[in-house]
């Protein structure tokens, strides 16, 4: 790499695209292929290079390098059609003139593929660099930062393309010292590291498991936030530390631990669901009042903590039915319900047919006690002969009573269909889909403008 690099900035450029090319043999880094081509291109042979940079585009792994580069391609192939086109018209000119009796104009090169061009100062900087690291034992976390921005990171050995610049290097092995430098990258250049790591003098190994998976891990300062989630690793410092497994619908597992030099600790911890539930009530009735255990609890959508096992639950919303029914809340986890509450049946028409009945019931009974009297009065004056033939009161009790008896009718009537209309419901049932239970997110909150303190549920159906 180093003597393709020699010859590139001597304007060697067929000999540096050779050594590149060697050194890709030995060495399959794509920056090889890539470097080759780039010393074909500004030697002219655009073939040539357009080859190696389709070879770097199928090996790389960088996409924002294989898109630049494909560009590169795609003007290479301008360029060459470009000198197609012009060769022609340099061929028909030429036979024009042989034509003319003319001497014809020389052709410096009858290869479409083939450009001359001075070498080009900016074009050493083009040249891509490596860095590889090898280290004894591997599995050794390698970071390369640029900056502050991780550039390249993995396990060794590792290979990275890198551009020109200040760069740091760690290395970190749970077993071993770190190993940290600062290095130069020059344009096409290797920069390689072998580390033989020594032993660590202080640092150990912790491996963290839970059953369930997918707990945090808090070591020593809880404040300074969750380390990472069970199955955890990491190395950590020789003596005495505590440690605080947290997940949500679980109880809270705390334990003193201690770590001894270049030794892994592992520590299995079985989680045990907390004894309450949650609910959580969404439906078609925004404000519709939620109750549990016949206690009302809030409103719709409500989400609360509740004890686990059968629990009542009833929704309930003005002018739309009830919906009831038994929800099995799982211990530390989350049951969901949807409620779609329907209208109500109307009850207008019984108060009205009650209304009418009632007033035709009191005005049949009114209409009775005035027809007894009037038939008493007649039958007093028929037992004491003075009882007129032809008497109009004798027509008019008859037409009471025949409305007596007539409202009687209707009023039972209205009475029937009031009845009937208080019990005939044709609307659908409320009704709710109760999902199956599920794990809750908590996270804690706090306000910065006051003293509270409190809990963040999130989640989705």
């Amino acid at each position: 790499m180093e003597q393709g690099q020699a010859y590139f900035l001597q304007g060697r450029f067929g000999e540096s695209a050779a050594e590149f090319e060697a050194a890709f043999q030995i060495q399959p880094f794509a920056a090889f292929l890539y470097n080759a081509g780039l010393a074909y291109e500004n030697g002219g042979e655009l073939g040539r290079a357009a080859e190696f940079y389709v070879r770097f585009v199928s090996a790389a792994t960088n996409e924002a390098q294989r898109a630049e580069v494909q560009t590169r391609i795609e003007g290479l192939r301008v360029r060459i059609e470009a000198r197609r086109l012009e060769l022609e018209s340099q061929r028909q000119q030429r036979e024009q003139q042989i034509a003319a009796g003319e001497t014809p104009a020389p052709i410096e090169s009858e290869d479409p593929e083939a450009i001359s061009a001075p070498p080009s100062a900016a074009a050493v900087q083009e040249l891509l660099s490596l860095v590889a690291v090898e280290t004894e034992p591997t599995g050794a976390t390698v970071t390369v930062t640029l900056g502050g921005n991780v550039v390249a990171t993995g396990p060794s050995p590792l290979t990275q393309t890198l551009d020109p610049g200040s760069y740091h290097i760690l290395i970190e092995h749970p077993d071993y010292n770190r190993f940290e430098h600062d290095f130069e990258v020059q344009p096409g250049v290797l920069n390689r590291f072998f580390l033989n790591l020594s032993q660590g003098e202080f640092l150990g190994y912790l491996r963290v498991t839970s059953t369930p998976p997918g707990a945090q891990v808090y070591i020593d300062d809880r404040e300074q936030g969750s380390r990472g989630q069970t199955p955890f690793e990491t190395p950590i410092q020789a003596g005495n530390h505590h440690m605080w497994v947290e997940r949500p619908g679980y109880a809270m597992q705390e334990r003193d631990f201690d770590i001894v030099v270049a030794e892994q600790v592992t520590l299995e911890l079985p989680l045990e669901r907390v004894n309450y539930g949650r609910i959580r009530v969404v439906g078609n009735v925004r404000g519709a009042l939620v109750y549990v255990d016949d206690v009302q609890v809030g409103a719709v959508p409500w989400e609360g903590q509740v004890s686990a096992g059968e629990r009542h639950v009833r929704v309930r919303a003005s002018d739309m039915k009830d919906w009831t029914g038994i929800v099995d809340v799982a211990r530390g986890q989350l049951r969901p319900i949807r409620v779609r509450l329907r209208p109500a049946m109307g009850r207008s028409a019984s108060v009205l047919a009650g209304v009418f009945g009632a007033l035709f019931l009191g005005g049949s009974i009114a209409t009775n006690v005035i027809s007894n009297d009037l038939y008493t009065q007649l039958d007093r004056e028929r037992l004491a002969g003075t009882l007129q033939l032809g008497d109009d009161r004798i027509l008019q009790g008859y037409i009471l009573s025949i409305g007596t008896y007539a409202g009687y009718g209707v009023a039972g009537l209205l009475g029937a269909l009031c009845l009937y209309y208080a019990i005939y419901d044709d609307k659908p049932n409320s009704e709710a889909n109760v999902l199956v239970p599920r794990d809750w997110a908590v996270l804690p909150t706090f306000s910065p403008t006051g003293d509270s303190v409190g809990l963040s549920v999130l989640g989705s159906f």
